[in-house]
């Protein structure tokens, strides 16, 4: 019988409690020892035994252990049991605090940090009160502003708000080494997007001090922070009364704009157009954004005073306000809605529908992170789509090319019947190129998912049917693939099993793509990974055709030797480089020195071992290219050993 996961945890912590305290008697040496605990860090559990082998370890040699320490040390505790406890109120809280004294009187901010939240962690509600008070203390303790400074990044902890108390005291040492400090830590709601029943009370005292001194910024933001919606409403409609210059109008409304997103901010906005105009557009289309519905889906309403809002810039004749407050804050309901009524407005003055259909398309709301970046773009129903294609065709394949994208969610079974009536590639390759990254539901029985599986089956009938000489069906399908978003596609072999289409493009075509080397070359410069693979395996074929074709695409297959892939990618663009460095001697050439400079690169992962078998076929093919330490050579017995 295996064992379950509260009896698997348990058998882990006592294995990893038992193998630290063997670590740290035996004898060895301070490297010894780093390097078996380094390895025992790639064990479950390490963790949560930072109470067992951090004082132990700062004792031995604080430096030497330092990056051991920063990287594993974790404020989850356990006992050999694999129970939770703090250690900090435990039999180990005299080795932790002097650890702690330790890091402190040496200045080690970044250890210091570590071990001071850990031990505030256990203090439940009463951390941020004991974190205010170790902040004031050590702020006034520190002579220097450098000491304080330094004290600051000590105490730092990023969760941790101050109240305004605290924040008079640090101001009244030293503002300009505690003003940093003070915004990074000005209290906002738990969700920034809604705002908490009770408003937090404004830092006024704070306020007039600053604005005495001259500190406007540091007002404003704590004003933007901290200021009730009922207060910036009141706020904002004074300034309309106040302010007559236009220009400054919208400066002092931007520096009172709140920062959480106002849930009235559809009201504020009506209310101010009311007052001022077109003098207050500018401020307006700014802020746009924090009008958003109250929650998402079709379903979703609209934020309250949205459709006046519409309405008002739809009688005033502001067509850029309409159409970003559209796009931006509408629902995909009423989105959907104003896009029909437009289609059918054409028959009374198509110019007009035009401009306005254009205002209206594409994204709406953009959030980025490194790396990793979201759209909010509003989706068309069906029946919208066919009459925007029957009027506007050249929209759909642009701007409004995006609100078509097919997928389980938003299904176009009769834009599709449409587009293959007319035999209009372009749609169809669009589409596509969504729909070959999206596996078929399971459990299909709502109407949306049967639209979805139509669409898929009627797409993959469409492409099994192309003519497959003179490349017609490569091309079409490059074209496809080239259009699949990078990263959208998670699960690959899931895909596989469960989309037609993909299986189509992406295992039973391998013969027609090599046909057309525009096709290939399509593939290669795809952005999404997998179609690159794929092209990787196709030129990577044992054929003369695909010799050939790789020696085409030198240029792209270079890059895969230096470029980060994974393993199983970068194996199949070895076997592309191999049948290119085949073909002949002077592409040979050109691609061993970036074969020779790969074996430099740091990757730990990078198939060092393939890379060898790789620079050993195009040697062994082209003997002449072959470097002084690449020369076999073969050592025979001397003539006096042979006679004897």
């Amino acid at each position: 019988m295996s064992e379950s996961w509260e009896q698997r945890a348990r058998r882990e912590a006592r294995e990893m409690e038992a193998a630290i305290r063997s670590a740290l008697a035996r004898r060895q040496s301070d490297l010894e020892l780093r390097t078996e605990l380094e390895a025992l860090a790639q064990r479950p559990r390490f963790r949560s035994f930072p109470w067992l082998w951090g004082p132990a370890l700062h004792v031995r040699d604080r430096v030497l252990f330092r990056p051991l320490i920063l990287s594993w040390l974790a404020p989850v505790n356990v006992t050999a049991s694999g129970k939770l406890f703090d250690p900090w109120k435990s039999e180990y809280a005299a080795a932790l605090e002097t650890w702690l004294s330790d890091a402190d009187r040496a200045d080690d901010v970044a250890v210091f940090r570590k071990l001071y939240g850990w031990k505030l962690q256990g203090l439940g509600k009463k951390q941020e009160e004991v974190w205010h008070e170790d902040v004031v203390r050590r702020f006034r303790g520190a002579k220097t502003r450098s000491a304080r400074h330094l004290e600051l990044s000590k105490v730092e902890q990023l969760h941790l708000r101050l109240d305004e108390e605290t924040a008079l005291a640090l101001d009244t040492v030293d503002p300009e080494a505690a003003r940093p400090f003070i915004r990074q830590h000005l209290p906002f709601p738990a969700n920034t997007w809604s705002r908490p029943k009770k408003p937090m009370e404004m830092w006024s005292t704070y306020r007039e001090r600053l604005f005495a001194r001259g500190d406007t910024e540091q007002a404003w933001t704590v004003y933007r922070r901290l200021v009730s919606e009922e207060a910036w409403r009141q706020d904002a409609l004074a300034l309309t009364r106040s302010i007559q210059e236009p220009e400054a109008l919208v400066r002092a409304l931007d520096e009172h704009h709140p920062e959480f997103a106002p849930t009235a901010a559809a009201d504020v906005f009506v209310e101010l157009v009311e007052r001022r105009g077109r003098d207050v557009v500018p401020y307006v289309l700014e802020h746009l954004r924090s009008v958003f519905p109250r929650w998402a889906g079709p379903r979703g309403k609209n934020a309250k005073a949205l459709p006046e809002l519409l309405e008002l810039c739809r009688v005033r004749g502001w067509e850029d306000v309409w159409g970003a407050a559209l796009r931006t804050s509408a629902t995909e309901e009423t989105f959907d809605t104003e896009v029909r009524k437009l289609v059918k407005d054409a028959d009374r003055d198509e110019q007009v529908a035009r401009r306005r259909l254009l205002q209206v398309a594409g994204a709406g709301a953009e959030w980025n992170l490194p790396g990793l970046g979201f759209a909010r773009v509003l989706p068309l129903t069906d029946a919208t789509a066919v009459a925007m294609y029957e009027r506007f065709p050249e929209l759909v394949h642009g701007p409004f090319r995006m609100h078509v994208s097919s997928g389980w969610r938003a299904a176009y079974p009769e834009l599709v019947a449409r587009a293959l009536e007319q035999r209009d590639e372009e749609l169809l390759d669009f589409i596509a190129s969504r729909a070959a990254t999206q596996p078929v539901p399971e459990h299909g029985a709502n109407k949306r998912q049967k639209e979805w599986t139509r669409v898929l089956e009627a797409l993959a009938s469409h492409y099994e049917e192309l003519p497959k000489e003179g490349g017609v069906f490569a091309r079409r399908a490059a074209n496809a693939l080239g259009a699949v978003p990078a990263f959208s596609i998670w699960d690959f072999d899931s895909l596989l099993s469960r989309n037609r289409l993909a299986r189509l493009f992406f295992q039973r075509s391998d013969d027609f793509y090599l046909a057309d080397p525009l096709a290939v070359r399509d593939l290669l410069e795809a952005p999404q990974i997998h179609v690159q693979a794929l092209a990787f395996r196709l030129l990577g074929r044992d054929s003369e055709r695909a010799r050939a074709v790789a020696r085409l695409n030198l240029d792209l297959l270079q890059a895969s030797l230096l470029r980060p892939l994974h393993r199983r990618t970068r194996l199949a663009a070895f076997g592309a480089l191999a049948n290119a460095a085949l073909h002949d001697a002077a592409t040979a050439r050109t691609l061993l020195p970036r074969m020779r400079e790969a074996f430099a690169l740091p990757d730990k992962r990078y198939p060092k071992e393939a890379l060898v078998e790789l620079l050993a076929k195009v040697l062994m093919r082209w003997p002449e290219l072959r470097g002084p330490s690449e020369v076999p050579r073969v050592f025979s017995a001397s003539t006096k050993e042979a006679t004897s």
